[in-house]
């Protein structure tokens, strides 16, 4: 049986099991549900086990801090990780807080150093972007989510990883309805935003290569 981790933070969390969700019912409500629920529905012998050890407001540099003992310590085949959108809003939400925010440089740090940790014990990264539902690139918030997205994709060239560009996907989405559709705050999904976030995961090749049998 094939085994796939999913971490990040509040969009992947959204009420999964401590220490670790790892089967129906403690998933969580995030598009990690959507994503079990609908590989079952699709394939009814499907040999994958699914879990989730994402924790709500986790910027890079805090799911770096508890990387080793609290997601690695579950060992996965696949490990999809999205984390970044903290790092983005930690910056602006409030200037008390913005000193704290991991920098770009940071964020790379720490994604490569997940990225080796978990390649160091046989686990694949699949690094998924994060996002913010702007559609002007110029807002502060947005522009620092695409230098993000830059700094993963140069990591999945330089690793040889899959990139899942959500962002570009919800891009789309918008460009034709309003944001308040998909999320009430512009990161936080609503049911369909979870369902897109889902689905372009499971349309993926790495969501591809996990079912290869």
């Amino acid at each position: 049986m094939k085994s796939v981790m999913f971490t990040g933070d509040s969009i992947t969390d959204v009420g999964r099991a401590r220490p670790v969700g790892d089967r129906a019912g403690n998933l969580g409500d995030s598009y990690v549900a959507n994503i079990f629920v609908q590989t079952w529905a699709r394939d009814p012998e499907a040999n994958v086990k699914i879990m989730n050890t994402a924790t709500s407001g986790d910027t890079s540099r805090m799911l770096r801090a508890r990387f080793e003992s609290e997601v690695l310590a579950y060992p996965a085949d696949y490990l999809f990780i999205m984390i970044g959108v903290n790092d983005c809003w930690r910056e602006f939400e409030d200037p008390i807080f913005a000193h704290s925010a991991p920098s770009v440089d940071e964020y790379r740090e720490n994604m490569e150093y997940m990225i080796k940790g978990a390649l160091d014990i046989g686990s694949k990264p699949v690094l998924v972007s994060p996002y913010f539902l702007e559609l002007y690139k110029e807002d502060p918030m947005r522009a620092k989510c695409d230098v993000l997205n830059g700094v993963l994709r140069e990591l999945a060239k330089k690793y040889s990883l899959h990139y899942i560009d959500v962002q570009s996907v919800f891009d789309d989405y918008i460009s034709k309805v309003s944001s308040y559709v998909v999320s009430g705050d512009r990161v936080h999904p609503k049911a369909i935003g979870k369902q897109i976030i889902a689905q372009t995961i499971l349309e993926s090749p790495a969501w591809a290569e996990v079912m290869k049998k």
